[in-house]
């Protein structure tokens, strides 16, 4: 079984992104990533024609990415992979899922905007 790796790296433009969102909304980078997450899983193209450039950005420790949910990530990036047909790769999906859920999250300029992305989740 293809293991589940402890560190995840995301590309430098969504460590900008997610620096932006935090100014704005208070909430940390591994809160936004999470609701990037949900919202790029939750799209029917899937990661589409996504692909990220470089995995220069920050990095997070899974249990810090994904909190008490780990196993539950995990399930669903399994499960994505699996139903994309993709090469199991996890550190590139999760930083191009962040990648693709980010690029949703353009128009978020306070806590109240994320609120209503979540309601349409």
């Amino acid at each position: 079984m293809n293991v589940f790796p402890h560190k995840f790296k995301i590309s430098a433009s969504s460590t900008a992104k997610l620096k932006f969102l935090k100014s704005k909304t208070g909430l940390t980078p591994n809160i936004l990533s999470r609701f990037a997450i949900a919202l790029a899983l939750a799209d029917e193209n899937g990661l589409g024609n996504a692909s990220v450039s470089d995995l220069d950005g920050q990095e997070f420790n899974a249990p810090t990415l994904f909190g008490e949910n780990l196993d539950i990530y995990e399930a669903l990036l399994r499960q994505f992979t699996h139903q994309s047909a993709l090469e199991w790769d996890p550190v590139r999906h999760v930083a191009s899922l962040i990648e693709v859920g980010l690029h949703k999250m353009g128009h978020v300029r306070s806590l109240k905007d994320v609120a209503f992305l979540i309601s349409k989740i």
